[in-house]
């Protein structure tokens, strides 16, 4: 039975739409059942009803707490249907009770290879560091920031006169392959947490050895993806 999801989402929402394109041909098995966002006017929800997905934007500003934010957001995902949910671009902290109230099924993407170069501008982080290598995480979410068990992670070079926007788009593009099939193994029930490490179970799959050229994917993306 495949995911019954919620994507939340503060900008312009990419990772969102390469969900969408990922279960439309076929790769995600998931039902997306709410995109909401915390920022009237964000464009993720644009993109969610040109797809004809249900969308909703509760406004962080209304609220006096994180709390009672987050309270709201899990009483609408929980009428939603939803047991899953993808953070994509969400530039909030979740609390403790919203990570109680969808036990090991809050996912998020992070612009680097964590725990190296935590927050919000991980890639531009990465980049000014002078790093030679860096790339994109998929996590589940823990209460303490970018810190959850790790389930894929991509791995690319920095090349040498590049600014930090372009690697971010660089880094964007493995986002949009590995968090759908990071959602996919969920959704197979394939991942197993022990302790900090995510262990995956083998599937039916083959692996997809044509990412992109000097790219490292592990655990390796598979057919679809």
């Amino acid at each position: 039975m495949g995911l019954k999801l919620a994507i939340l989402a503060s900008g312009s929402g990419t990772n969102a739409e390469a969900m969408f394109d990922a279960v439309e041909r076929g790769a995600l098995d998931a039902d997306i059942r709410l995109v909401l966002s915390n920022r009237p006017g964000a464009k993720v929800l644009e993109r969610a009803e040109r797809r004809g997905l249900p969308c909703l934007c509760i406004d962080h500003k209304s609220f006096p707490d994180r709390e009672s934010f987050d309270r709201e957001v899990i009483a609408a995902l929980r009428a939603a249907g939803a047991d899953t949910v993808a953070l994509a671009g969400y530039m909030r902290l979740v609390t403790s009770a919203f990570l109680d109230a969808f036990p090991n099924r809050v996912l998020n993407i992070h612009p680097a290879l964590l725990p190296s170069f935590p927050g919000v501008h991980g890639a531009a982080d990465a980049h000014d560091w002078g790093v030679r290598f860096t790339g994109c995480t998929v996590h589940f979410v823990s209460p303490e920031m970018d810190c959850g068990p790790i389930i894929v992670q991509a791995c690319l070079p920095v090349m040498q006169e590049e600014s930090a926007d372009e690697l971010q788009n660089r880094i964007h593009v493995l986002e949009h392959r590995i968090y759908p099939q990071a959602l996919q193994w969920l959704a197979e029930k394939r991942l197993e947490i022990r302790g900090r490490r995510v262990f995956l179970k083998p599937g039916s799959r083959r692996a997809n050895a044509a990412v992109a050229e000097n790219v490292l994917v592990w655990p390796p993306l598979e057919e679809g993806f």
